[in-house]
C-alpha cells in the first residue's frame, strides 16, 4: 500500500452501511483494510449490521453498529458523539444513507417525498454538519466524503426526486468546503453510476433481461455495473493524505456511463 493512502489510526463511520448488497458495506470493508477504524449506522437491519460489524472486525479493525434515522438531527448528533466516545475520535465521515422510488413526477405521493428528501437531502445536511463539529472540536482536520450520484448531472426519467437531492447534496458538498476549509476539513462527493446492489431491484432498465442488455450497452467501461468495493476504493483515496489538497471535488466512479449517454 503507498503510505500517503494508508488510513492506519484513523476512525470512519459510514451510514448506511448494514446492507450485504450496498454501497455501504463496501466503502466499510475498503477503508477497513487501509487501517482505519469504522464504524457503521442504519436505521434497521441489526441482523447484517452485526455481520458488517464481524467483517471489520476480522480485518483487525475497531468496529460497532449505531443505530440512528439521519433524518432526525438529535438521532444524528447521538450517533456521531457515540462514535467519537466508543472509538475515540472521528476523522472520517461518509454520508452514504440513501433511498430511492421508481414512479414518474405524476405519480410521487407526499409521504415518497418526504422520505427520499428526508433521508438523501436532510440526512446529509444534519450528518455532515454533526461530524464537521466534532471534527472542528478535535482540532485536527478531517474528512468528508457524500456519496451522490451521476444523477447529480443526468436528469432521469422516473428518478425525478432522487436527481433533485443528489444536485442538492451536491451543491452543499461545495458549500461545505468553502466553509470548512479554515478547519481542515476537505468535503468531496463521489457519483457512483449503476452499481448492481439492492437499491436497484426494480430499476426498469434491470425488470428484463433485454432491458439489462440494453442498460449495459450504455456504459462504455467493460458494459458492467460497478461493484461496490470500486466506489469504495474513491472513497478512501479521498479520505487519505494522497488527496490531502482536494476539496470541493466531484468524481463520478460510472465506467463512463455519462458520457455514454451523452
Amino acid at each position: 500500500m503507498i503510505a500517503s493512502q494508508s488510513l492506519a489510526g484513523k476512525v470512519a463511520l459510514v451510514t448506511g452501511a448494514a446492507l450485504e448488497r450496498g454501497i455501504g458495506r463496501g466503502i466499510a470493508l475498503v477503508l477497513a483494510e487501509r487501517g482505519a477504524d469504522v464504524a457503521i449506522n442504519d436505521v434497521s437491519h441489526e441482523a447484517q449490521a452485526a455481520a458488517r460489524v464481524q467483517e471489520i472486525e476480522e480485518l483487525g479493525r475497531r468496529s460497532l453498529f449505531v443505530k440512528a434515522d439521519v433524518s432526525d438531527p438529535g438521532q444524528v448528533e447521538a450517533m456521531v458523539g457515540e462514535v467519537a466516545e466508543r472509538l475515540g475520535r472521528l476523522d472520517i465521515f461518509v454520508n452514504n444513507a440513501g433511498v430511492q422510488t421508481w414512479q414518474e413526477l405524476a405519480e410521487v405521493t407526499e409521504d415518497a417525498w418526504r422520505w427520499i428528501t428526508g433521508v438523501n437531502l436532510h440526512g446529509a445536511f444534519f450528518c455532515c454538519r454533526a461530524a464537521a463539529e466534532q471534527m472542528r472540536r478535535q482540532g485536527s482536520g478531517g474528512r468528508i466524503v457524500v456519496i451522490s450520484s451521476v444523477h447529480a448531472v443526468m436528469p432521469f426519467p422516473s428518478m425525478g426526486v432522487y436527481g433533485a437531492t443528489k444536485q442538492a447534496v451536491a451543491l452543499l458538498a461545495g458549500v461545505m468546503a468553502r466553509e470548512w476549509a479554515r478547519y481542515g476539513i476537505t468535503v468531496n462527493h463521489v457519483g457512483p453510476g449503476w452499481v448492481d446492489t439492492d437499491i436497484n431491484r426494480d430499476s426498469p432498465g434491470l425488470r428484463t433481461e433485454e432491458a439489462r442488455r440494453a442498460t449495459l450497452a450504455t456504459i462504455p467501461l467493460e458494459h458492467r455495473p460497478a461493484e461496490p468495493r470500486e466506489i469504495g476504493e474513491a472513497v478512501a483515496f479521498l479520505a487519505s493524505e494522497a488527496a490531502s489538497y482536494i476539496t470541493g471535488a466531484y468524481l463520478r466512479v460510472d465506467g463512463g456511463l455519462v458520457i455514454g449517454k451523452y
